[in-house]
């Protein structure tokens, strides 16, 4: 097809299919976006949970490193809603909460002794200085930590939070996911010995995902919910076909936002080399279990848990970061878990989670009583967290797919970095623009991307 404005199917209606659909649609192409929930927004969609008073589905907050997102709110003109505050982080060990908010709680961490928690400041004042993350990919984060700690250390700590994140797959995750925490954390404070302050959305990430899709539709997005294609076909010239609700719709390029195994359902005509790729693709599943509560569990934001017979990957309670003022006086409280599917708390009714999850909230607050608990929400997630394994850079799949004209944007792309809505943004951003020059061009889109990825950080 000449040059110019060009039809575009974008699929998934979270920050980077919103953001991608934005851009091209400024570059003038039109741009139809289906998204298969009610709603708009992905993994950062939030709901009502009083009257006027909306929640997200899973806990969101912006680091201040966060360039990308924080540009986005300054160009949809609602960055009077963007509020900084002090974030408040503990641990639960030995059934007590330990403050960890600088290197002071760290020294006082007394359910380790005190050269372990010497050792712990000095390896991660050491990764804090590491900017060549390449040689964290030949090694897990497992070993490593376990050398630089001792097992001891390990095990109270650092293990203990790697079990719980990802699980049998513990052993797996290369030492870079975990560099890139400690960077990500280091880089969101202004110096060192600042406090760390976190971003939030006043009135909720749907301000932002309402503000996108309202400047998708000024710019002449068709944004399509409740559904989207079932299936994939190439035809003549490097076009597609997408198969929406048993109707045909024609696009000349596609760029699909959703996690790997279903593009591989979409498109079966995938090069054998790029869908291997997309089958290495490994997940974390994740439940969430929100409570409203009439009294606060803890004084604490975000309680990182390191018994592991506890049932919780976090405790994050919502209203010790933003004011319980801005929710009708209530405390809102997440109980967060990493998991496999097969994990028997997947299969769980709503009701049995929360019976499940209630009886241990009063190891981490004595007082704690059922009836504190007005009403409570689960949600769950199938592709939450991306697993990061060895030799990562070499296993991620390109965004283009070595099909003409189709394009691949989601978290298993996000490296070094972890997955979040800040690189979600980024990556939207940047997918818009690859695919903007590839049409202008009528470059060949099956050639590989560049090796200097466009999300990747560039060692030294």
């Amino acid at each position: 097809m000449a040059n110019g404005k060009q039809r575009i199917g974008v699929i998934g209606g979270g920050m980077a299919g919103l953001t991608a659909a934005l851009r091209l649609a400024q570059a003038g192409h039109e741009v139809v976006l289906w998204e298969r929930g009610k709603r708009l927004g992905g993994q950062a969609v939030a709901f009502e949970v009083d009257d006027g008073v909306h929640l997200e589905h899973f806990y969101h907050h912006l680091f201040q490193s966060d360039r990308d997102i924080v540009a986005l709110i300054d160009e949809l003109g609602i960055a009077d809603h963007l509020l900084w505050l002090p974030s408040n982080v503990g641990y639960f060990a030995d059934g007590r909460i330990w403050p960890l908010n600088g290197a002071l709680d760290l020294l006082r961490l007394g359910f380790i002794p005190f050269h372990d928690r010497l050792r712990i400041g000095l390896v991660t004042a050491y990764l804090q200085r590491v900017r060549n993350w390449k040689r964290f990919e030949a090694v897990t984060a497992e070993n490593w930590l376990r050398r630089a700690l001792g097992q001891r250390a390990y095990d109270r700590t650092l293990g203990a939070q790697l079990r719980a994140k990802f699980g049998a797959a513990a052993g797996d995750v290369a030492m870079v996911w975990f560099w890139g925490k400690i960077w990500l954390r280091t880089t969101s404070r202004r110096s060192p010995l600042d406090q760390e302050k976190l971003g939030y959305i006043r009135g909720s990430f749907n301000v932002l995902i309402d503000a996108l899709a309202n400047a998708c539709r000024a710019a002449g997005v068709e944004l399509v919910t409740g559904t989207g294609p079932e299936r994939l076909s190439e035809i003549d010239g490097g076009r597609w076909e997408a198969m929406v609700d048993g109707a045909p719709i024609e696009v000349d390029a596609v760029v699909a936002t959703v996690p790997s195994p279903i593009l591989l359902r979409l498109a079966p005509g995938l090069p054998p080399a790029y869908a291997a790729k997309l089958t290495g693709s490994r997940y974390e599943a994740a439940i969430v279990a929100i409570l409203r509560l009439t009294h606060p569990l803890s004084d604490i934001y975000w309680l990182n848990i390191a018994d592991d017979d506890l049932p919780f990957t976090g405790i994050i309670e919502h209203t010790n970061f933003m004011p319980p003022s801005d929710y009708n006086g209530k405390h809102y409280v997440y109980l967060g878990k990493y998991l496999e599917t097969d994990h028997p708390y997947w299969s769980l009714s709503d009701e049995e989670l929360i019976a499940t999850n209630v009886p241990f909230l009063q190891r981490v607050n004595p007082a704690f009583r059922p009836e504190w608990i007005e009403r409570s929400w689960v949600f769950r997630e199938r592709a939450a967290q991306p697993i990061v394994p060895l030799h990562y850079s070499e296993r991620i799949p390109d965004f283009r797919t070595g099909l003409p004209n189709l394009y691949l944007a989601n978290t298993s792309q996000i490296y070094p970095e972890d997955r979040g809505t800040n690189y979600s943004v980024r990556l939207g951003n940047r997918l818009a623009a690859m695919v903007n020059a590839d049409l202008e061009a009528a470059a060949p889109t099956g050639a590989p991307i560049d090796a200097d990825r466009p999300l990747a950080l560039a060692p030294d």
